[in-house]
């Protein structure tokens, strides 16, 4: 492979180069009614699982202007252990399965 497929350019015109900082896995979590199951607020959080072991949090809020999400670190990070409810299999599971 070329290393001019892994370049871009930039809305200022400049040539970049793509460059992958991590891998790994991700959650995207929204929050229902336990009772309802409708959807209860209109965010998001976004799990990002590290092959090195770290994660990140962040809450994606919608902002009024179409097509824009800001994204937010929580104060208290919940880690990988948290249990999530799947719609498909009506289970509660682990975020990250082995």
């Amino acid at each position: 492979m070329s290393i001019e497929e892994a370049i871009t350019v930039s809305k200022k015109g400049k040539r970049e180069i793509r460059t992958i900082v991590s891998r790994g896995r991700f959650a995207l979590i929204e929050y229902r009614d336990p009772v309802t199951k409708e959807r209860t607020e209109d965010k998001y959080k976004l799990v990002l699982y590290h092959d090195d072991g770290r994660v990140d949090e962040y809450f994606i809020i919608p902002t009024k202007t179409p097509h824009r999400q800001l994204l937010i670190e929580p104060k208290e990070k919940k880690g990988v252990k948290l249990k999530v409810w799947n719609p498909k299999t009506n289970q509660v599971e682990d975020m990250f399965p082995d």
